[in-house]
């Protein structure tokens, strides 16, 4: 219910207010049952009176049972049954340590204390490099570059040096482009931050952004314009063309459920399946890769679940805002015509990552050969 309510678009006290509520019900509905149990001497399945249980229990228990078994299953797809996607030619990762070695006593190097609990990953940067085979990219496009960055959220938990840092990672990889996909700052007073971090992206072909759920509670007129302002194109609801090499490509931007409409491609040159340029789609949610497909959008590129920001050992990631529950958490996935890049991102508005760090992805596209 938690993952559902962070997917879908309804105003902020609604989201945390439910919030609330599943993650009371998580605690004091089994908490309650077992109470009830003990001081009623069912110890036991199938010992004692069942008629003396609640109807309310009863009904409980097997939607319990139920989910457990739904559970193990797409645990066991997943992990057992289901591999990486063949278009994903190559995928590695070196981690970065940005914890600095001194503190100076100055703002942006200040961060809440809740980063420093032991083993909390926040400031353990991972650099995923991953190679694509993209079916109907232009031989001429072949080794494009791209660096997906999200999820940046700015609150001021984590000073600014972490993320200038961030910046300047990637900006070692000289990338074609650079795609930023939502959930950039989330307290106003931090949209002074973007000439210094975002405003500082270096790359061949231009730096493009959408928004996502959280930059609504910075103010999203002013933060677009502090990103324009910064030399960052704003793809929010809108495609545009680009040359890249002397070959066209199609970037469109999808902040849908939030930001209302997404890119009409109707006037668009003709997907790449009927010999017109790539699309890539940069989107925050995972949710809409229906849309790109509708859309014939070769590369969709998003954030917004944080990989599950604390993965359990064996079990994986529990909590992901997503409509799809934590089955597009991170990663890469292939659903015909589109190959969909889910990064983790960079931080989030509670700094506490567990098993989860932080990720800045460099994608590189390879054209496949036709036969």
């Amino acid at each position: 219910m938690v993952n559902r309510i962070h997917g879908v678009a309804i105003p902020w006290w609604a989201v945390h207010g439910l919030t609330l509520i599943g993650f009371g019900c998580l605690v004091l509905i089994p908490v309650g049952l077992g109470f009830w149990f003990a001081s009623s001497g069912l110890h036991s399945v199938g010992r004692g009176d069942w008629s003396q249980i609640p109807e309310a229990a009863l009904l409980y228990l097997p939607v319990c049972w139920v989910s457990a078994v739904a559970g193990i299953t797409r645990w066991v797809w997943r992990h057992l049954l289901h591999g990486p996607p063949a278009v994903l030619r190559s995928d590695r990762t070196r981690s970065l340590d940005l914890v600095p070695q001194t503190t100076p006593m100055v703002e942006e190097y200040r961060h809440h204390f809740l980063v420093h609990l032991p083993g909390n990953e926040i400031l353990q940067l991972d650099v995923a490099e991953r190679a694509l085979d993209v079916p109907w990219l232009s031989p001429v496009l072949e080794g494009l570059v791209i660096v997906h960055l999200s999820d940046f959220h700015f609150t001021g938990r984590v000073g600014k040096t972490y993320f200038k840092d961030v910046i300047g990672h990637s900006n070692l990889l000289q990338p074609d482009l650079v795609a930023i996909t939502g959930d950039l700052v989330d307290r106003p007073d931090c949209i002074d931050w973007i000439p210094d971090t975002l405003g500082q992206l270096r790359s061949r072909f231009g730096t493009y952004f959408v928004l996502g759920n959280h930059d609504r509670k910075a103010g999203a007129s002013r933060l677009r314009r502090m990103l324009v302002d910064s030399g960052l194109v704003d793809l929010g609801g809108r495609w545009v063309e680009v040359l890249i090499r002397d070959q066209p490509v199609v970037l469109a931007g999808n902040e849908l459920p939030w930001f209302p409409p997404a890119a009409d491609l109707q006037n668009a040159p003709p997907p790449s399946t009927q010999g017109g340029p790539i699309r890539i789609l940069l989107t925050h949610s995972p949710d809409q890769l229906d849309w790109a497909r509708a859309q014939q959008i070769d590369l969709m590129l998003a954030g917004h679940t944080h990989g599950g920001q604390v993965r359990f050992p064996l079990i994986g990631p529990i909590l992901a805002p997503s409509l799809e529950g934590v089955r597009y958490a991170s990663g890469t996935f292939h659903s015909p015509p589109t190959i969909m890049h889910v990064t983790r991102g960079i931080s989030g508005q509670l700094p506490v990552r567990m098993n989860c760090p932080p990720e800045m992805a460099k994608l590189t596209l390879h054209a496949v050969a036709k036969s």
